[in-house]
Parts: C-alpha cells; sequence; structure tokens
C-alpha cells in the first residue's frame, strides 16, 4: 500500500524529472494519511517549476484538510510570490478549506490592494469561499 512505501515515493518528491514528481505525488494523494503524514514535504511542491506538479499537490492537499490547516502558514506565505504560477496553487489549496481562509483571512486581505490583478482576483475567489469572513471586511 501507499503508507507502506511512502517513504521510498517520498524520494521521488525530487526527482529532476517532472513526470516521475507528478507521479509521486498522485501516489500519495491516494492515502490521505500518507498526505498528513508527509504534508510538509508536499506542500513544498507548490513552488515547483512544472505546472502538472503544483496541480497534483493542490489535489493531493485537497484530500487531506488536516494536511492544509497544519501547514496553513506556509501555503499563505506563498500567497505573497510574485509568480502566479506558485500563488495560483496556494491560493487552489486554501480554498479548498474556508476554515483556513477564515484563519488567515487577514493575509488574504492584504493581497486585496497589489498592484496585480490576478493576484486581487484570487484573494477575492480566496476569500469568497468563507462567507464569514466576506462579512467581517465587507464594510
Amino acid at each position: 500500500t501507499v503508507a507502506q512505501h511512502a517513504a521510498a515515493i517520498m524520494q521521488r518528491l525530487d526527482d529532476k524529472d517532472s513526470d516521475v514528481r507528478v507521479a509521486a505525488v498522485q501516489a500519495l494523494a491516494e492515502s490521505p494519511e500518507a498526505v498528513a503524514q508527509h504534508a510538509a514535504a508536499i506542500v513544498q511542491r507548490i513552488d515547483d517549476e512544472d505546472w502538472d506538479v503544483r496541480q497534483a499537490t493542490v489535489e493531493a492537499l485537497a484530500k487531506s484538510p488536516e494536511a492544509v490547516a497544519q501547514h496553513a502558514t506556509a501555503i499563505v506565505q506563498r500567497l505573497e510570490n510574485e509568480d502566479m504560477d506558485v500563488r495560483g496553487p496556494a491560493f487552489r489549496v486554501l480554498t479548498k478549506s474556508p476554515e483556513t481562509v477564515a484563519q488567515h483571512a487577514a493575509a488574504i486581505v492584504v493581497l486585496l490592494e497589489q498592484k496585480d490583478p490576478g493576484v486581487r482576483r484570487a484573494a477575492v475567489q480566496a476569500l469568497a469561499v468563507s462567507p464569514e469572513t466576506v462579512a467581517q471586511h465587507a464594510a
């Protein structure tokens, strides 16, 4: 099973071939327990140079709300990255967890003032998953 071989699979997260990195993230995603256990390393793949790896990372983390909550600070920090290819996956991960968005709303609200309209749009979309947060910041 994935959980039994997670350590070996984890080593492939840093493989030089992006298809291998995608396969490693997808394999770990088959086990929410493996995602939760290895979330710190998986979260790092949000910064991957390959879009498919970043997308697989979002899908894997979405299967473990506990992992997202546990590593929310690291994910929120990526919202400030100048590269939308890094910010985008971070926003997509956060939108899977309204509770996490609510907890980190202050950091997301600051992004509404960013120069880049893509950042502002993504911030609005992230905040929209938490109606309580929208109500708090509507004034």
